[in-house]
């Protein structure tokens, strides 16, 4: 199982915590600087299902229990990590990520500016290269025979023109889970844990499965 916990400070709208997962359950406290601090549970599980069973997670707040109606008013769970292309930035200094499509979904490209990266897109065949758009015409046609010497260009059917570069690719992004934009107000302080589980145990009747030896904590 991995777990994280944290504090925050809400700023009053939507907050994405990052926990480097997207977690299966979430306990959060908050308003501790207040008479009535309240007590939060998202689980990822209930979040698959109506919002009657509490899609958005439940809320105890002085001994009452609620089931919060909203992903605004309430919890949700993000994923925004991809794949990605790392090439020259277009200012000269650095790197930069960029989307990578396959060819025959690069219908309209874009050729790189002085402020922006090109479309970017792998051949249908890989051959270990990206090539990034320098020159549109503003559609594909049949592919053409990538060259693969880094920094050189080839032109397509439609005379679009690609430069070549490594294949380098980096995993960007952030898993964890959102905080309603109107669950909490500015300054509000948060604790939270939060977990993700490493498999659901196929426990079975009593009667007819022993777990001793089998269940992997055992």
């Amino acid at each position: 199982m991995q777990k994280v916990s944290g504090h925050f400070i809400a700023d009053g709208s939507a907050v994405n915590v990052e926990c480097g997962f997207v977690p299966d359950k979430v306990y959060l406290l908050h308003g501790l600087e207040e008479t009535n601090p309240v007590e939060h549970l998202f689980i990822r599980e209930l979040a698959n299902t109506a919002n009657a069973n509490g899609q958005y997670g439940l809320q105890d707040s002085g001994g009452t229990k609620t089931k919060l109606s909203s992903a605004a008013a309430g919890f949700a769970t993000y994923d925004t990590k991809v794949l990605k292309a790392m090439i020259p930035a277009p200012n000269g200094e650095g790197e930069t990520a960029a989307t990578i499509v396959e060819y025959a979904d690069a219908s309209s490209p874009t050729a790189r500016t002085t402020s922006a990266v090109g479309t970017v897109c792998r051949p249908s065949t890989r051959n270990g290269y990206i090539y990034e758009c320098t020159s549109s015409s503003g559609a594909v046609d049949t592919e053409p025979t990538w060259g693969t010497v880094v920094g050189e260009t080839t032109t397509d059917g439609q005379s679009n023109v690609w430069i070549c570069r490594n294949e380098k690719l980096k995993v960007v992004g952030c898993k964890g889970f959102t905080l309603g934009a109107t669950l909490s107000t500015d300054t509000d302080e948060w604790y939270y844990e939060a977990e993700k589980h490493d498999s659901i145990a196929p426990e079975r009747d009593a009667a007819s499965y022993d777990p001793v030896g089998k269940h992997p904590n055992s």
